[in-house]
């Protein structure tokens, strides 16, 4: 869904940026960037799921620093190595206690002997899988490396990385967490809820004081796998509690935020691609009047910014309504505790949609609808066919 139409965008943003000898080398490794994202999400044991993720993370680390050139994308490269390196010792670790205990890599034998996993090991495993997964996915304080990153590697990459590679961190933690250490005890769903309220007002704040576009959009990253997160973190604590229709429709409403955001995230970075090729900068403070010159990438660009927003009838509007939902029935029925707790949560995603909504209102307001700040907005051309119809799709 996400990865064919960057694949048709990078087609004419490569050629417009690079030689023919780069374009190859970038269109190369992002094959093998999604392969390796499948092999990650096919695997059936520790070890070929170790082996996927490693090689998912050094793929996108050549993808990060493709403009070795610029200082700025071997400083991004070098801390999203550590970064991700320290994330996978945490999963290491947690592979090799599983293995200790269960006697076998199979995922399904690893299922088969959780049950009788002691509480405390549980402990540490959730600990140690949170940390992990978190720390590829984007959770704050994790999230250091993802707006360095995002914003270096070429834009149809970016659109892979933020659609699809934070999400393979999402699976990580549904696999392990929920589908092989079996019921949660309620305090893991409250460590996953409040770490998703954090991101997505952490995620949103810092996007407000941005004028970087593709920095800007990174950080709705983080502050979308927080939305994410508050339908995970909410099925777990229905789980807990044996609500188990909730708990599902919990799960379903944070996995179908996981889909939206990939689309909706991919079509804005294709869009921030478009821009660069046409201006030749980033900085929405040197843009403005890009609607009379590029209508169908700002009209592709409205439509993402509305999704984003939560604006109904789009599909972020529908997801985040279905958590909304979700956790309003957690607090009709939930014990006085209960109650003050999902009432957080709430307030937390209303106000992380109405800070969305305003960084994107000035967004698109400084960048399509202002008067040119500069020659190259002023005789900026629309985006070519491929990359037109890539946004379009999206």
């Amino acid at each position: 869904l996400v990865s064919l139409p960057s694949f048709l965008f990078s087609a004419g943003y490569l050629r417009a940026q690079f030689s023919r000898g780069r374009s190859l080398l970038a269109t190369g490794l992002t094959v093998f960037f999604v392969l390796s994202m499948a092999a990650v999400v096919a695997s059936a044991n520790l070890i070929f799921f170790l082996f996927a993720w490693e090689f998912m993370s050094l793929v996108s680390y050549f993808l990060v620093v493709f403009e070795h050139e610029h200082e700025a994308s071997v400083k991004a490269g070098m801390i999203y190595l550590v970064m991700t390196h320290v994330g996978t010792a945490f999963l290491l670790a947690a592979f090799l206690l599983m293995h200790a205990q269960a006697g076998t890599w199979d995922f399904e034998g690893i299922r088969a002997a959780a049950p009788a996993f002691t509480p405390a090991l549980k402990n540490i495993l959730f600990g140690l899988f949170l940390v992990g997964f978190g720390m590829k996915a984007g959770i704050v304080p994790l999230h250091i490396w993802l707006p360095y990153a995002h914003p270096q590697a070429p834009a149809p990459v970016s659109s892979i990385m933020s659609g699809a590679m934070i999400k393979v961190a999402i699976y990580g933690l549904l696999r392990f967490i929920a589908g092989m250490l079996g019921v949660p005890p309620v305090w893991w769903g409250n460590v996953i809820l409040v770490a998703a309220g954090i991101s997505c007002l952490v995620g949103v704040i810092y996007a407000l004081m941005e004028h970087d576009i593709k920095k800007l959009l990174a950080y709705h990253s983080v502050e979308n796998i927080g939305i994410i997160l508050l339908g995970i973190g909410a099925g777990m604590v229905f789980w807990s509690w044996g609500w188990g229709v909730l708990a599902a429709a919990a799960f379903a409403a944070g996995l179908y935020h996981t889909v939206n955001h990939a689309v909706f995230k991919g079509l804005l970075f294709l869009c921030s691609g478009s821009i660069q090729v046409a201006t030749g900068t980033r900085d929405i403070e040197k843009l403005g009047g890009l609607i009379k010159r590029m209508p169908q990438t700002a009209a592709s660009f409205l439509v993402g910014a509305m999704a984003i927003s939560a604006l109904p009838p789009l599909s972020g509007f529908v997801s985040e309504w279905l958590i909304f939902q979700v956790f309003f029935v957690g607090l009709r029925d939930a014990s006085s505790g209960g109650k003050l707790f999902f009432a957080g949560m709430m307030a937390c995603l209303a106000l992380t949609s109405a800070l969305a909504a305003a960084c994107f209102v000035k967004a698109f307001g400084v960048a399509f609808l202002a008067m040119p700040r500069g020659r190259a907005a002023a005789e900026a051309r629309e985006a070519s066919l491929s990359m037109r119809s890539a946004m379009i799709f999206l």
